[in-house]
């Protein structure tokens, strides 16, 4: 039988503190602070806020678990902090989204100024915003995802309307925000995607060298060209603009022009040093890049075929070792060597060394930073350098920063190296650098 609860008679109901509060990232959530957005909604007659989502961050969560989720997401937290506390007037409202925590919000107050109207300025803050975040956000989660990751900061407005409760309309602006902020990043997307197409079609890209130390005699036995974007640009950076090409679908092409323009810039140096040249495993199938046509650009660029070398990257996986072969056949016929390219990073390295025997084995950074410091790294290099003794192929290390680690891998016998110890990218073919001797 049923027992009538009498008006008298209170009912108590527990609601979990993570309604109010974020522990963890030491925030409120807009149900804390409602009542004091809600006073700048009746104060004003409207309402705006800025919101800061990044949907790629669950992935995280999914791949590496909730304390690398939680890590990153407190880290931009403390980064966002930072951002409001120099962007935004003390009265603003800093709230994490109760369903959504990896989205935040910032709920404007009032302009000091009554002549000051938010409408003029909305966009204006989220630029600030996108400039002091999105750098970092990249540098946050590339590590995890390997993909080219913006924040997405939105921006909206909302009137105060009798006819509807304040509370639907305060859900809407931020709902409303987070669609904004949606646009603007697929927005940018296009954009940068045009960009990209732009600089391949008015071919502006810049090839720097790194010259590539013998760890014996320290001199220098070649160069590697590497290729950069226009400067001052998002696609100054190297990862990023073949990131955006690769996410672009303009990997081949964005690939074969700075392959043309690194052999063109050797044209002009007039060098009979070894030239480093990255290319990626599907670019060696070019048609207009291989047998009569490349024997005809080397004679052309006056470049000596047995001087090239060309660095096929892991980034992309060579799924038939036959074609492979067959396609490399046009360059190995005039001279040309291959080398393998970040040795160590993927799954299929040792097939590939296997299947292909390249006169080069480039060591990834990861083995070579702290070497000195590291037995299992010592270890896995001593392994390479024999293994590349055995086959005929040469090891060379990358990311040589300091003298511990140089001293340590040359004592392992590795033959060769380049990193910043030696020689940092420049535009010219710079000779070592023996301060640190």
């Amino acid at each position: 039988m049923l027992k009538k609860i009498s008006d008298q008679e209170k009912v108590c109901v527990d609601i979990h503190e993570g309604f109010y509060y974020n522990r963890t990232l030491s925030l409120p959530t807009v149900i804390q602070e409602y009542e004091k957005v809600e006073s700048i909604l009746i104060e004003l007659q409207y309402m705006a806020c800025i919101t800061v989502q990044i949907e790629q961050l669950s992935k995280v969560e999914y791949l590496y678990g909730s304390n690398s989720y939680n890590y990153l997401l407190l880290q931009l937290t403390d980064i966002l902090k930072d951002i409001k506390r120099k962007e935004f007037r003390g009265r603003d409202i800093f709230v994490v989204d109760l369903y959504d925590a990896d989205t935040f919000v910032i709920f404007l107050s009032a302009p000091r100024d009554d002549r000051t109207q938010l409408v003029y300025h909305l966009e204006a803050i989220s630029e600030r915003i996108r400039r002091g975040l999105e750098k970092a956000v990249f540098d946050l989660l590339y590590p995890y995802l390997k993909e080219f990751v913006r924040p997405n900061i939105g921006y909206a407005l909302e009137i105060q309307n009798p006819m509807v409760s304040n509370m639907r309309l305060i859900r809407q602006l931020v709902r409303n925000s987070k669609k904004m902020g949606e646009f603007i990043a697929a927005k940018r997307d296009y954009l940068s995607r045009y960009g990209l197409q732009k600089i391949i079609i008015e071919q502006d890209i810049r090839t720097v060298f790194q010259a590539i130390v013998d760890f014996n005699t320290l001199e220098v036995i070649g160069y590697e060209a590497l290729s950069r974007g226009p400067e001052n640009s998002e696609f100054a950076s190297p990862t990023l603009m073949f990131l955006m090409a690769s996410e672009c679908g303009l990997s081949f092409e964005l690939d074969r022009l700075c392959r043309r323009r690194a052999l063109e810039r050797v044209r002009t140096m007039c060098t009979d040093k070894k030239i480093f040249v990255n290319t990626l495993s599907m670019t060696i199938h070019d048609p207009e890049f291989r047998g009569l046509y490349l024997k005809e650009l080397l004679e052309d660029l006056e470049i000596k075929p047995e001087n090239v070398v060309f660095e096929i990257s892991e980034k992309l996986a060579i799924d038939n070792y036959d074609l492979f072969r067959d396609a490399m056949r046009d360059y190995t016929d005039v001279g040309i060597v291959h080398a393998g390219d970040d040795m160590g990073t993927g799954y299929s390295d040792l097939e590939r060394i296997m299947e292909l025997t390249p006169g080069y084995m480039k060591v990834d950074i990861s083995f070579v930073k702290d070497v000195h410091k590291s037995y299992l790294k010592q270890e896995i290099v001593k392994a390479m350098v024999n293994l590349g003794k055995s086959i005929g192929s040469h090891v060379i290390v990358e990311g040589v920063e300091t003298k511990e680690e140089y001293e340590k891998l040359k004592e392992i016998g590795v033959p060769y190296g380049q990193g910043y110890l030696f020689d940092v990218p420049s535009r010219e073919l710079s000779p070592v650098n023996l301060d640190w001797c």
